[in-house]
């Protein structure tokens, strides 16, 4: 009989590593994901996906309960003996892993036959084949490190202290296709003819009621699992599901996450960047009492030059602030870092930037403030329009108001293509909030609605654009 670690196959792991070896191994306890589920809920690929994205080690534990139940079919053992059962167990050599070896032979197709389908249950349902096989699994995880381990009761006995616990269902019917397109593409031990859809739905059904109700180690959800249902939903996405739940996002990096707080660092790059707009350019704020005293909302200034995103800080004092900012702008390392430390969120411009709409989703849910130019870039004139629908996606995904500042002075001090800051008089006016109505959490945001917000909001910044031109003595 094979023993320790040479018994398994590691499966391949091109995936980010969620340890390594050494010093900085031993401070972080091993990743422990368990997934559970019924037959054709989808348990063997997802779990290789995550396991493949995470970097861990990944094993089918419902290739070794079929591995037993082919032996015994080939040996002639009786499915009612469960003491030859267990000896059996005992004395097979396996190796699990991208292929499936039971005493040298390669096993990988033939386990997945539909007649190890219609006796594994009875075969598992032994309690001492389970004792035997339950062992060499919990050796197994002891013997790796991060692991993604999948079965009919991992997250309840195998590995109940995991990390994660997922349980995964499907319905009825999907789970049926499943299973028969994965049978077409097996070649079949011993001649045997492919099931009908109707009759593997109804094989299914029977072997559920067997595996929930027996009494060992019935297929049951833990407690405290991750309930996830695979009907048309994609690998991508659930795998992506289970990173969010950990902490990762969908490169394996860990989520960013905004911190609201006013840091040391952030103090000292906001007092000097805003320390010197005001004796530069002379700023004076009116309008300051529109600003919200609490709670999460997006600042949206008129934008008629570079250094609008500096100036809009003097409007909303005592809060940090967060910025929609082109991506372009980390191309200057000094100026990335510094819009970074000041809260910059950086845009890709060239299409949808998900992963920045997703930042600025958790900016304003963690009651953070946003600051977002509906203009979208630098614009000329007097004239506010076109805005882009982002400023009131945002606060109606969110359910925040949306305010609106104008800034002048600006276009002056530092035009479009200028390279030079001109000392100059800069005035701004803070609009009256603005609302739109209430989403409901988890529900798409109507196009009528944002595009209505949208209109406001064009109104409102043209508005406080115009109060600041006229404070400025550059409108009548």
């Amino acid at each position: 009989m094979v023993t320790g670690r040479d018994r398994w196959h590691r499966s391949p792991s091109p995936g980010r590593a969620l340890a390594t070896p050494g010093a900085g191994a031993a401070t972080r306890r091993a990743l422990r994901i368990a997934v559970d589920g019924p037959s054709g809920s989808g348990k063997s690929t997802f779990a290789r996906a995550l396991a493949e994205k995470l970097g861990a080690s990944y094993l089918d534990t419902g290739a070794m309960y079929r591995a037993v139940a082919l032996a015994a079919i080939r040996e002639g053992i009786p499915l009612e003996a469960e003491a030859e059962l267990a000896a059996r167990a005992r004395s097979a050599q396996m190796l699990v892993g991208e292929r499936v070896m039971l005493d040298g032979l390669d096993v990988t197709d033939a386990i997945r036959d539909a007649s190890v389908d219609a006796v594994v249950s009875e075969v598992s349902a032994h309690p001492a084949v389970r004792s035997e096989l339950v062992r060499r699994q919990r050796e197994w995880i002891d013997a790796h490190g991060d692991v993604v381990v999948e079965g009919r009761d991992i997250g309840t006995v195998v590995m109940a202290d995991a990390s994660l616990k997922i349980f995964l269902t499907a319905d009825a019917s999907e789970r049926a296709r499943r299973r028969l397109a994965q049978q077409a593409e097996a070649p079949r031990d011993g001649g045997n003819s492919l099931q009908s859809k109707d009759s593997l739905r109804q094989a299914m059904e029977q072997r559920d009621h067997m595996d929930s109700s027996r009494d060992a180690s019935p297929l049951v959800p833990a407690s405290d699992a991750l309930m996830l249902d695979t009907t048309g939903r994609s690998i991508a996405a659930l795998v992506a599901t289970v990173q969010a739940r950990l902490g990762l996002d969908v490169t394996g990096g860990e989520v960013w996450q905004p911190d609201t707080r006013i840091t040391p660092i952030y103090r000292l790059c906001r007092g000097l960047v805003v320390g010197f707009v005001r004796a530069w350019f002379r700023i004076k704020v009116a309008g300051r009492e529109n600003v919200p005293s609490g709670g999460g909302f997006v600042v949206a200034p008129v934008h008629r030059s570079f250094i609008d995103f500096a100036v809009a800080a003097t409007a909303v004092p005592g809060r940090k602030l967060f910025y929609m900012v082109k991506q372009e702008i980390w191309d200057i390392a000094w100026l990335g870092r510094l819009v970074g430390a000041l809260g910059g969120i950086p845009v890709n411009r060239n299409g949808v930037d998900r992963d920045a709409v997703r930042r600025a989703e958790q900016v304003l849910s963690a009651g953070g403030v946003l600051v977002i130019f509906p203009e979208g870039t630098r614009r000329e004139g007097r004239k506010v329009t076109d805005l882009q629908e982002g400023a009131a996606y945002l606060a109606l995904r969110a359910n925040v108001p949306v305010v609106p500042v104008g800034i002048a002075g600006t276009d002056r001090a530092m035009p479009k293509g200028s390279h030079w800051i001109r000392p100059v008089s800069v005035r701004l006016r803070v609009g009256e909030p603005i609302r739109g109505p209430l989403a409901e959490p988890g529900r798409r945001v109507p196009r009528s609605a944002i595009r209505s917000l949208t209109s406001e909001l064009e109104a409102g910044v043209q508005d406080a654009y115009d109060a600041a031109s006229r404070d400025l003595g550059e409108l009548a």
